[in-house]
């Protein structure tokens, strides 16, 4: 018989044509088997139905298969390659908390509509935007150098700089599937660093299970060549608190912070991760926010595992704590922390 204080959550992967690695093996799988523990038990799977779900779940000895009702759900299905298939998996969870909630991580998706939002909440350092194709030419005379993007894109897929020697920008860019066109926007591009074609930093932003919000270590990508530096596209990791000036670190720390307070109001968003690009003074500029950020502390931690792979472990705990703080606390009729003030972390 379950603990009645035990929690179950459903985590919404794809469906894979082979065997996950052993539990062991990940950070995801070695959070799955403490947070069993301490009562919080993690189903992946792709297709529950009525708050139920037949999946996989992390045990000392592998994976075992396992049916179980579910109290909340953690949404890691592709928005774009499999929307039929995340449609359905959200109808089954109806009436449950999902971190992060659909408007949330469609919000995010949306570059235009979140700085729109980032913007009349009175947020800084974001650099100017064109959503208008009729105005691309003007805005390119007017800067001289922009980042053509695919409104709704993601890894670096469809950005290009752009200057007026290119010709005039299209009002469409290259999305996340084969023969998939986007609406464009234009970004002002960010002057880098001497020396390199960009520096860009992830501040991953998670919930606390008091509903504050605490930041993992800051992951700086850097490329001599490349200047959408994304790590997709071979930008190195580096560790940012080595290589930023502590009042430049710190600073875009706090902009992360202020995004987190901003965007991520419902009880169940449990983990934000704001980009930034550092220009030639070393200051910070926000240019994106990702619903569903994931891999690039986790890359810090192949690099260093003693000085990084704690923290990866317990960024890829934390937004369980935090949706079994929301189960427990809808349980006893109280409040789950929707605006609790933002706390900072290392």
């Amino acid at each position: 018989m379950d603990d009645p204080n035990s929690v179950y959550i459903a985590v919404l992967v794809p469906e894979g044509a082979s065997a996950p690695p052993p539990p062991e093996a990940t950070p995801l799988g070695r959070a799955a088997l403490s947070l069993a523990s301490a009562g919080v038990h993690l189903l992946f799977g792709a297709r529950p139905r009525s708050a139920r779900l037949c999946g996989l779940r992390a045990t000392a000895s592998g994976w075992v298969a396992e049916e179980h009702d579910v109290d909340a759900a953690y949404d890691r299905l592709p928005a774009v390659a499999a929307p039929a298939l995340r449609e359905a998996a959200l109808a089954g969870l109806v009436g449950l908390p999902v971190g992060n909630p659909p408007a949330l991580i469609d919000l995010c998706r949306d570059k235009l509509r979140c700085q729109g939002a980032l913007d009349a909440a009175g947020v800084g350092g974001l650099p100017p935007v064109e959503g208008d194709p009729a105005r691309f030419a003007a805005r390119i005379a007017e800067w001289g150098v922009a980042f053509h993007k695919p409104r709704f894109g993601s890894q670096g897929v469809g950005v290009r700089r752009w200057t007026a020697a290119d010709g005039p920008p299209p009002p469409s860019a290259p999305g996340l599937l084969d023969a998939q066109l986007d609406p464009a926007i234009l970004q002002f591009a960010v002057p880098p660093p001497a020396g390199w074609a960009g520096w860009s930093l992830r501040v991953l932003c998670q919930r606390l299970p008091d509903g504050g919000w605490t930041l993992a270590p800051t992951v700086l990508r850097r490329s001599l060549t490349d200047p959408v530096v994304n790590a997709a596209r071979g930008a190195a990791l580096a560790p940012a608190e080595d290589h930023l000036q502590q009042a430049d670190h710190n600073f875009a720390r706090g902009l992360a912070l202020t995004v987190a307070g901003v965007l991520g109001r419902d009880e169940a968003a449990v983990e934000l991760g704001v980009d930034l690009v550092v220009d030639r003074d070393g200051h910070p500029w926000i240019v994106e926010v990702n619903g569903r950020p994931d891999g690039r502390l986790a890359g810090l931690a192949k690099q260093q595992p003693v000085r990084y792979g704690p923290a990866a472990e317990q960024a890829a705990r934390r937004p369980f704590e935090r949706l079994a703080a929301v189960v427990r606390a809808r349980r006893a009729g109280l409040s789950a922390g929707s605006s609790t003030p933002a706390q900072t972390g290392r």
